[in-house]
């Protein structure tokens, strides 16, 4: 599941990211200390570990909203924090009130609309849909 095009933060993502994660931590503890993010034997590149933790922020940031939005709109945490992962990660059902045996027709328009664009970001990738939405990109 490394390089599927499918299941939101693939693997490796979630790898460097916690050990980059762990490696701020050890920081904050021996500010001198030289520590690079190594995966098995090879050290990863700083701005591959910075575009990860950018790509995580973002994804991380994309889940709040559509937790948030889905618990605003009166369901639980756990159809909530399912329905706004399912969509990101285009991983199929959730769990609760959208599960396997439910459907998503009941959901307020305003909440449908979120959901809906949490899963075009998901399907497209977090970053191609954040840059087309950027001021700069629209500048002459």
């Amino acid at each position: 599941c490394m390089g599927s095009t499918s299941g939101g933060m693939k693997m490796m993502r979630v790898l460097v990211f916690a050990k980059t994660v762990s490696r701020e931590l050890h920081r904050m503890l021996y500010p001198h200390g030289v520590r690079p993010v190594r995966v098995g034997r090879k050290v990863i590149k700083p701005d591959v570990v910075a575009n990860i933790m950018a790509f995580g922020c973002v994804f991380s940031f994309s889940f709040i909203i559509g937790l948030f939005v889905m618990t605003m709109s009166g369901y639980d945490l756990i159809t909530a924090s399912s329905a706004s992962v399912a969509v990101l990660s285009n991983m199929g059902p959730a769990l609760g009130a959208v599960g396997p045996a439910e459907n998503w027709a009941h959901l307020p328009a305003f909440t449908k609309w979120v959901m809906s664009f949490l899963m075009l970001i998901g399907r497209l990738e977090l970053f191609s849909v954040v840059i087309l939405f950027t001021p700069w990109v629209w500048r002459k």
